[in-house]
């Protein structure tokens, strides 16, 4: 099976990734200031932007954040964290598959990651299983109706015949927003794990229109 990933490998597109400080990371942080975080596990850390806002806050302002490593599937994204900042520590990870030990972090941040996932429930378990004390998640697609995770891939940068069929064995892995969840879905999992909700949130932004943050407890 040919595995395509698209946008996310270009160096163009990564390199111009929507750094700064937008409202719902300042949002995320700031919660996680106020829980006590001090290790954070950053899945699907993508360019680095929260690593940005934690190695450069003024003032110490993130300085309860004494452990950080930034985990992305993307190649191209964690060879442009580490080229922006070099004193990081990203590494290429699934967030299915977490090559982390047990327990290791206080925190476990999924921010903008579960959007991009063909099983999400596969990552809400490793980040259960990963984290210490809290799972953070934000998700920056509206919710859809009640029992539905919708499929939105389409066939951008899929190989096709003269008719416009595509080719056999070739597959998408991720393109842009593969799944749409309804709230229901996800607190079903959450569920599963007997996670209690610390706080809830939307934080709309220039960017993303939608961020909608959950940040939970392990039992």
């Amino acid at each position: 099976m040919v595995k395509r990933r698209t946008y996310w490998e270009d160096e163009g597109f990564s390199k111009s990734y929507q750094p700064g400080p937008q409202k719902h990371r300042l949002y995320i942080l700031g919660k996680l200031k106020e829980l006590g975080v001090v290790k954070l596990l950053d899945v699907g850390c993508g360019t680095g932007v929260i690593y940005e806002l934690i190695a450069d806050s003024e003032e110490g302002r993130w300085d309860n954040i004494q452990k950080y490593k930034g985990v992305d599937y993307s190649w191209q994204m964690v060879k442009t964290a580490r080229q922006l900042f070099p004193y990081g520590h990203f590494e290429i990870q699934d967030a299915r598959n977490l090559l982390e030990p047990d327990s290791s972090w206080d925190c476990v941040l999924l921010m903008h990651c579960l959007d991009h996932l063909d099983n999400y429930k596969a990552a809400i378990a490793e980040a259960v299983r990963v984290s210490k004390k809290y799972i953070c998640i934000c998700n920056w697609n509206p919710f859809v109706k009640e029992g539905t995770v919708l499929n939105s891939r389409n066939d951008l940068g899929k190989k096709k015949d003269a008719q416009g069929n595509l080719l056999p064995g070739e597959e998408l892995w991720e393109d842009t927003h593969l799944q749409y969840y309804s709230r229901d879905v996800l607190i079903e999992e959450f569920d599963k794990y007997k996670l209690i909700d610390v706080d809830i949130a939307e934080i709309p932004d220039d960017y993303s229109k939608y961020n909608f943050i959950w940040i939970l407890k392990k039992p």
